[in-house]
């Protein structure tokens, strides 16, 4: 297996036709296996080609589960032992414990409704699903904790990341300042455009800062959810220089990710997975 490091705060790694990515301050810390899935490398076919890693789309149940098994055993986790969300675009923050192992994918049906998981368990694996919204892995290097983030558009302005981390400090006793953080692929700037009734929520909740928020002659705004979670994360005491931004877009790469507004919505899933050593 090799990795390439390409322009980007990830590396893409190679394992024959499977590519997904890490995160290098989160390998340096050896406490976490972790990757963020790309599409290549699996055996789902048509738009979910080929890489599609949720049961809850429209594939073949034993091509997902397959392809789960691939990547994970790529990064040394057990896909039967994940712990998978349902998620619905909410703040809800889920805490994972030993009785959740499993569901979702091998206690199918029981897939929690959460848009957020946090765990201190050891090899309890914990997985979010993407194809466009803003993945945000969150490791407590001091408590050994961990969070997987999942925050499309409504989850920035809900500030899920925030509460994400409240949490993780009422039940572990998290210090923002300890954390290594990492956002994934997901829609930058100029992909993400949004009529006025988007942009006046996330000015009545973040101002009218034209760093994140900017307005076209065409009554379009363009607004930069990794510059808002950066910020927000900087604010609640996440050292700048703990924080690993992707800088991919997963509207431009089609050729690595999924994209549910390029693809129309016909598309698979990318997956954020990561667990405790």
């Amino acid at each position: 297996m090799g990795g390439i490091n390409i322009k980007s705060g990830f590396k893409i790694n190679k394992n024959n036709k499977l590519v997904y990515l890490t995160v290098p301050s989160l390998e340096q810390t050896n406490l976490v296996n972790h990757c963020f899935t790309t599409k290549q490398g699996g055996v789902s076919s048509s738009y979910f080609s080929t890489l599609n890693t949720s049961i809850f789309k429209q594939d073949n149940k034993e091509n997902v589960l397959k392809n789960l098994n691939t990547v994970c055993s790529a990064i040394g986790i057990d896909y039967k032992r994940l712990v998978s969300t349902y998620q619905t675009h909410s703040d809800e923050v889920y805490v994972v414990e030993e009785n959740d192992i499993g569901r979702g994918i091998a206690r199918e049906g029981e897939a929690i409704l959460a848009d957020a998981l946090v765990t201190n368990l050891r090899r309890v694996p914990i997985i979010t699903y993407y194809a466009d919204c803003v993945p945000i892995y969150l490791v407590d290097t001091v408590n050994n904790a961990i969070g997987l983030v999942h925050s499309g558009w409504k989850g920035t302005i809900q500030k899920i990341v925030e509460k994400t981390l409240f949490k993780m400090k009422e039940i572990y006793s998290t210090d923002p300042a300890n954390c290594l953080v990492a956002i994934g692929p997901s829609l930058e700037k100029d992909c993400f455009e949004v009529d006025y009734d988007v942009a006046e929520q996330f000015i009545s909740i973040f101002g009218n800062d034209n760093s994140f928020i900017t307005y076209k002659e065409n009554g379009k705004y363009y607004i930069d959810l990794w510059k808002i979670n950066t910020d927000m994360l900087i604010n609640l005491g996440v050292k700048k220089e703990n924080i690993t931004v992707s800088g991919l877009c997963t509207k431009c790469n089609e050729e690595l990710f999924f994209s549910y507004r390029r693809d129309k919505g016909k598309t698979g899933s990318l997956s954020a997975i990561m667990e405790l050593r």
